[in-house]
This record gives structure tokens, sequence and C-alpha cells, in this order.
């Protein structure tokens, strides 16, 4: 389906209402949402034919011209930067503001855009420089290359799986801490460190920490900072002029960095920034258009550009194969690339989200062709992500590159079925009140009896349909591939999804995040019982001394349960009204308060059913209202029970 959009996009003739009607047949199978963004979309290319048929612009210019139009009108992006290389073309373009208050334009030269987790690919290419001159090996334990720094985990750790995000390592959201992240790198490692939380090489499990601590390694081995390295041996080079690794060293003759901004209720507000210091091998860049069309060139390359090599030939080819190929027909990681098969291909690249900015860099090196955009805010990411997917799919059309065709899959409808369920991410926390951040989101799979899926994805939220193509494996219309992961007795275990650098957990049994929920649900039920008793005796009337004590505890708990309840919404009201900084800048007040009513909780359940054995001996009290009590006390203390596995009561800060 892919292909034929492309080629109705690639037309570019007035006739777009079959673009329309193309997408409109596919939306019943997907989504409405889908549908009105596919219309705005072919409307904009409606809009841009005029431009193509101007000698001075080209298809591929107002094929990109297009889709900037509609993803920023219906996003509301203030302002972004791509470039597009195809073969000897190179097309640069800037859109919108750079800042909403004086209105700066923004150029493909004039302002910098931060690109987050794209300069993973700086250091990745680093290392593999180091790898060249025999001073890194990406198999060997990393121990030997920091001696004296203690590593997470108790197995050996390579570059391997730093590279390949298979450390194991859980979440660390200490690196956005900026006490931390202003501290020397070797201590920020130190202090932000994460736990090991799964095998090495067997779960892929996205780290920032493990790319900053590469880093580490580049600096250690090679005697300089991150910083110089890759200015002196990669930007320079490749004539980056305009590129930082760190606004603090930022030039005078560099341009500025663009304002980023959270839109809320189609009001733009500046964004909060963090600045990640020490982390910057992890995602601490910012770029033009025009420089990272040079990066653009260089990673589709044979590993030199414009005569300055950096790469022999032989590695750059080694950085687009695999160094676990577990799932070789789905998406992974190679050699710090997110691999994708795609278009009968493979496309590589590599996202990036910091402060508001979105990014995305792709390319398919066969065809000469790839695209990388920016923008400094909005209400979606679809410049940055499915805009690329399209141009791609157009460029892979015309260079005659062609899906492999599907073969049928006899079990197709048990093997959905053995795949739906709930999952959640493995980049998450795994201990601490952080966890709750990802419990909150579960990823939903449904089997349909076709044997297809439904699931959101990381671009479309709205539920996208996945058909089977091989055993195991599922891709949607826009190309994307999930595959499952069984373990030893066959069981579906965890989802791989199309983005190659996120694995999902299975959930079974209380491990799953709706046992809080339902919890929270009959407690609340109960307390509620509880005022009403209440209410109905006028008073607490327990018969005796011990009763009235047991009722007086049970109307805390009460009052504990519908507190907790108070201090989650207004949790809730806050963290949609700050955005990521209700994360970045802690702590936050009413986090605070409802962990401590978390930890009130968990006492008051225990002294609740120490009561019981009062309850039960107790006169006045009738047989309904004893059970009532135990009810509610063996509720509190299971709902305690999972507020203390999700790090909600006595979990310590976030």
């Amino acid at each position: 389906m892919i292909d034929r959009f492309a080629t109705c996009l690639r037309s570019g003739r007035r006739d777009t209402a079959a673009c329309i009607a193309l997408r409109a047949v596919n939306a019943g199978r997907r989504s409405f949402t889908q549908a009105i963004v596919a219309a705005a979309i072919c409307c904009a290319f409606t809009g841009s034919v005029s431009a193509q048929q101007d000698s001075t612009v080209s298809a591929l210019a107002a094929r990109l011209d297009g889709l900037a139009q509609a993803f920023m009108t219906s996003e509301q992006v203030p302002g972004a930067i791509a470039a597009v290389v195809s073969g000897e073309e190179v097309v640069l373009r800037g859109y919108g503001v750079a800042d909403l208050d004086d209105r700066m334009p923004v150029t493909p030269d004039n302002v910098r855009f931060e690109i987050g987790s794209i300069t993973k690919l700086f250091t990745w290419v680093a290392v593999m420089m180091l790898v060249e001159e025999g001073r890194l090996d990406l198999r060997a334990d990393v121990s030997g290359y920091l001696p004296t720094f203690a590593m997470p985990g108790s197995e050996p750790l390579t570059l391997a799986h730093l590279m390949s995000h298979r450390a194991g390592f859980a979440e660390s959201y200490a690196i956005f801490d900026q006490d931390i992240a202003a501290l020397p790198r070797a201590q920020a490692l130190a202090a932000a460190a994460p736990e090991q939380v799964f095998a090495r090489g067997e779960v892929t499990s996205y780290s920032n920490w493990g790319a900053a601590l590469a880093g580490h390694i580049v600096e250690e081995v090679s005697g300089q900072p991150w910083e110089d390295f890759v200015q002196e041996r990669i930007l320079d080079p490749l004539g980056m002029d305009d590129t930082t690794l760190a606004e603090r060293l930022r030039q005078p003759d560099q341009p500025p960095l663009a304002r980023s901004y959270r839109i809320q209720g189609g009001i733009a507000h500046p964004a909060f920034r963090i600045d990640i210091g020490a982390f910057g091998p992890a995602g601490g860049t910012a770029s033009t258009a025009a420089d990272m069309a040079r990066f653009l060139q260089f990673l589709m390359g044979d590993g030199a550009l414009d005569g300055a090599r950096l790469l022999q030939t032989e590695t750059m080819a080694q950085m687009r194969t695999r160094l676990f190929d577990d799932r070789p027909h789905a998406a992974d990681m190679a050699h710090g690339f997110q691999a994708r098969p795609r278009f009968g291909t493979m496309i590589y690249g590599h996202g990036g989200g910091v402060n508001e900015f979105i990014s995305n860099l792709v390319f398919i090196p066969e065809i000469g062709a790839g695209v990388f955009i920016s923008q400094n805010g909005g209400t979606g990411a679809s410049l940055p992500f499915l805009a690329p997917n399209m141009i791609l799919a157009a460029l892979a059309a015309e260079a005659g590159l062609e899906a492999h065709t599907v073969q049928p899959v006899p079990d197709a409808a048990a093997r959905a079925a053995d795949a739906a369920g709930r999952y959640l991410t493995n980049r998450r926390m795994f201990s601490g009140p952080a966890q709750l951040l990802v419990a909150l989101s579960p990823l939903n799979v449904t089997a349909l009896a076709d044997g297809a899926l439904l699931m959101p994805t990381a671009t479309i939220p709205m539920p996208s349909r996945f058909d089977p193509i091989a055993p195991d494996l599922w891709q949607n219309a826009q190309g994307d591939r999930v595959t499952v992961i069984r373990d030893a007795q066959g069981q579906v275990a965890r989802l791989a999804d199309g983005t190659g650098a996120h694995t999902h957990e299975r959930l079974r049994g209380l491990a799953d995040p709706v046992w809080l929920s339902a919890g929270f649900a009959l407690a609340a039920l109960l307390a509620t019982t509880t005022f009403l008793g209440l209410l109905w005796r006028h008073g607490l009337r327990g018969g005796s001394r011990g009763g009235t004590l047991a009722a007086a505890v049970a109307l805390v708990g009460a009052v504990a349960v519908w507190g907790l309840a108070a201090a989650g919404v207004a949790v809730g009201l806050v963290a949609a009204r700050l955005g990521s900084e209700f994360l970045f800048d802690q702590p936050q007040r009413t986090f605070e308060v409802f962990l401590g009513m978390g930890d009130v909780l968990a006492v008051v359940s225990v002294a609740l059913v120490a009561t019981l054995l009062i309850v039960w001996r107790a006169p006045g009290w009738g047989l309904w209202r004893r059970l009532h009590h135990t009810a509610f006390a063996l509720v509190l203390m299971g709902l305690a029970g999972l507020m203390l596995h999700w790090g909600l009561a006595f979990g310590g800060p976030i």
C-alpha cells in the first residue's frame, strides 16, 4: 500500500483525489485520524503542483515542501529544518520561525536545532575509528578500558552490548538531574548508574546511560575529551562548521540555537530546558540542515566525504550489520543505527528528542537517499517521522525497490492469539516511584480472527493493523514490522516493535499494572461505603472501646484512600500542564504529597488488618459490618502491597 501511495505522490498530477480515495479505502481498516492526515497531505500536494512546475524547484523539493506544509499546519509546528539527499541532489529547507517572539525565520543554516539522540551516531562513529586503530574491541569487556570504574551488574559488558542497547540496563532518569549532569563525566556516570535487570545480550532495552558510557570509553582510550575527539576527527573533516556538541562550546560565529516550544491547548509555551552536560555523548548536539546533509552524505557513503576519509570502506559496511542477529527480518540495532526492513531493503537511521525538539535521520545506502528533519515543537511528530518514510517510499519506488511478495501464514490466527495481550516497554525503571510513568501506558495488542494484530505505533497513536507476513512477524501499511520473542517453552515473552530500539515485556499475573487500578477502585468503593456506614450509624458506634478504635482506624483508612485519589488527580493536572517539565524538574510538590499519602495508606493498612482481632470479638457489630470491615482491611492491605511493588509507598524519590 505504501508503494501505491508513493506512486500517487510521485505522479505530480492535479487529480490528487485519487490519493485521497486510496487512503480512504485503507482508513476503514485503520483509523479515522489517519484518513484525515492522509487527506491533508494529499491536499498539500495539490497546492504544491504549481511549485513543481517551476523549473527552479525540483519534484523532490516540492514533495518535501508539501509534506512540511501539511504537517506543520495540522500539528502547530513553529519551525523546522530539513535536508533531503538523493544521489547528487541535495535539498535544504528551513520552515517557520526559530523564535515566536522575534519571528526569526528559519533557513537551512542560520539557526541550530537540538538533534537529541542522533548524537549517538557521532559516538558510534568515534568508537569504530578506535576499533580500526586496534585500540578498542567490540567484544572485549569494557572494564579493561575503565579499570577504576564500578560497572553496573555482575556480567562482562562489551561495546557490542552498548551499541545494540543490549546491556540489560534499566532506565536512568538521573541523567536529567542538573546537579549530576554538571559533574565530571566519570562522576556523573557513577552517580546515575542504572541497575542491570536483564542478562547481557538478551533483551533490547534502550539506554542513554550506556551511550554516555561509550563516550567516556572513547575519551579514556583516545586521551581526549569526547567533545574534542568528535570535533577534531568527525565534525571538522566533514565541514560541519555550525554543529555544536554542547551549548557551552558554541563559538561566536556559529548560529544561535532555536527556541523550542510545548504546545498545549493551542498555545505555544517556551519549553522547559535541561542541559544533559556530562551525558552529552548520548544527546547533546545541535546542528543545522546544511551540516546534517553533509553527515547524511557521509553515512550513506564509503567512509569518506569530499576527500576526507574517516572510516575504511569495510568498516562503514560493517556498521550496517547487526551485532546480534536473532530477529533478522524485523527491526533491530546495527552498530548503533536503527535498522528497519522496508521497501524490500533495509533503512538505517536514528531519532532524537530533547527539550521539545524532535528529530529524525533515515537513509537507504544502496540508492543514496536520506532524509533529516527536526522541529522545535508541535502537537505531534508526523513531520520528522512520517514525512521521511513517505519521501523514502517514493524514492525507493523510483529506484525500482519493491517489497517481497508475502506468502500466507498457515497458523497466523493461532500466532496472533499468542501475541495478543498487554506489554510494558523494557525501557523503564524497575524500582522506585518512576515505575508508575510506564505503568500508566501499557501497550495493548489485540488479535483479529484473520491473524492480524491491532496495536498503536510510535508515530500513530491510534491502533494500526499489522498483517501477518511470516511466522511471528507482522507488518502494517506504513511498513513497520513487529515480532514476538518466545521463551524456551515456546511462550511469548516479549514483543519487538518497529523502531528497532525497543522491546516490550509480556504482562502476566500481578505484574500487570491493571491490578493496581483494580485494587484502588475496590478500595475506593469500600472507603465510600465506610463513609456511608458512618453516616447511617450517626458516628463510629464501635460497641466497646476496642470496637470504636477499629471503626476509627477504618475511617482513617477511608480518608487515606480518598486523600490518595485527590493527590493523584492533582498530580495528573500538574503533569498535564507542565509536560516534560514535570519529570525533569524534580521534586514536584504534588508528587511528593501523592507519595506521602501512599506511605500513610501502607501504614494504615497494617493497622486496619490488626483490628480484625478486635472486630470479630467486639459487641454490637453485626455480621455484615464485620464482613465489610474485613474486606476493607484485606483490600487495603492488597493495595498497599501493590503500591510497595510499584514504588508508590516507601519507594524513595523519583
